[in-house]
């Protein structure tokens, strides 16, 4: 097994496993591998369902693909040197299947029945393979397809998927068999195709929703970043164009805002590209609301606050916004994944379920640095 994939499946299982505890603690141990295996395997046999099943991990360990159609045999693996760098963009619809509704006289009678709980949609997932996917099986699943054919359903076993891990907020139990609905790769691109795309997203959403052209001479659009300083097989340093984009709203006063300058913030946080009547669902962060602004003191990078041990940091994007604005200046900001929160999202800790903003989510925020008081 590749190394990349290697590091990612030991991470996941040995993951999985502590958070499978809690289950075990209450009852007797028990080996979801043949389990998942048995039932889903009986279930797809009964049901004349033609499936393709992975064998990436070895072991017996794999997903089910199905229909049976436009699998690539052997397997698309993560290249040989341990450090693949491509990064992929699918669509994400993740489902709950109902095991106990198996031989339900009553519901048992088309598999979409057994589809029960959508707990997980998203038309634009993107995750690094060197980083891995929301789960083992989803990342399994990925390797297998030729990036044409559309399975209509990916089969995923408790083990590949979430183990004993729980959320009532969005319907996962312990130890569910998941599906991935229509698993389509949209895109396969490296770090610098990336970026382009996302600064055609910014560049985008400025024409359609801020109303502006974007000057691509502007230095907060050409001005680079360090976004990493050893990246891929020979530990090279990497530096993108920032390509952030800025609309001024309201117009400030006094000096720009330099490094080493303390300002109060208020502000709100979108997801480009989301359209929902929800506004819980497009607005992921704001504290126009709270009872007191977001006190910052400006760097000229986040790498500077990180080497200063900075007791409170922002994202990149935000130092590199902050040094353009005048105290009283309310303005919006696109910023691309590489100047936020780039290939790990908001929690490097946790598994992108539970993320709030997941991998290479270009980001729009409104942020107000409030003025001095007379």
């Amino acid at each position: 097994m590749n190394n990349t994939y290697n590091k990612f499946f030991k991470f996941i299982a040995s993951a999985g496993f502590l958070l499978a505890l809690s289950g075990c603690l209450k009852n007797d141990i028990v080996d979801y591998v043949a389990q998942d295996t048995q039932t889903l395997e009986n279930y797809l046999n009964d049901n004349d369902i033609e499936y393709f099943k992975t064998s990436s991990l070895g072991s017996g360990y794999g997903v089910y693909i199905t229909p049976n159609a436009g699998i690539l045999f052997p397997p698309a693996k993560p290249d040989e040197s341990g450090h693949d760098t491509r990064i992929i963009e699918t669509t994400l619809d993740l489902r709950r299947f109902d095991q106990s509704l198996i031989g339900n006289e009553q519901v048992d009678t088309d598999p979409d029945n057994l589809v029960t709980q959508v707990f997980l949609k998203d038309s634009t997932y993107t995750f690094a393979m060197r980083r891995g996917a929301i789960c083992l099986g989803y990342m399994d699943a990925v390797i297998n397809l030729n990036g044409i054919e559309v399975p209509e359903r990916v089969y995923i076993p408790s083990y590949l998927a979430f183990g004993g891990t729980a959320s009532t907020g969005i319907g996962l139990e312990f130890n569910d068999i998941v599906t991935a609905e229509n698993l389509k790769i949209k895109a396969v691109r490296n770090v610098y195709t990336q970026a382009e795309h996302e600064k055609q997203l910014a560049i985008t959403y400025a024409k359609d929703s801020l109303g502006i052209n974007v000057d691509v001479s502007d230095t907060l659009f050409t001005n680079k970043s360090i976004v990493e300083e050893e990246y891929g097989k020979d530990g090279q340093l990497l530096e993108l164009p920032d390509y952030i984009v800025k609309k001024v709203v309201t117009e400030g006063s006094g000096d720009v805002i330099a490094a080493g300058d303390t300002v109060n913030v208020r502000y709100e946080g979108k997801f480009i590209g989301v359209t929902s009547p929800n506004r819980e669902n497009i607005v992921f962060d704001s504290n126009e609301d709270a009872d007191s602004p977001l006190n910052v003191v400006v760097y000229e990078s986040s790498k500077d606050a990180n080497d200063s041990n900075a007791s409170s940091q922002v994202i990149n994007g935000w130092y590199k916004a902050l040094r353009t604005m005048k105290k009283g200046e309310t303005a919006i900001f696109v910023l691309p994944s590489h100047t936020a929160y780039w290939d790990t999202g908001d929690n490097a800790q946790t598994f992108d379920l539970f993320k709030k903003i997941r991998p290479f989510k270009t980001l729009v925020f409104e942020i107000t640095v409030e003025a001095d008081e007379d």
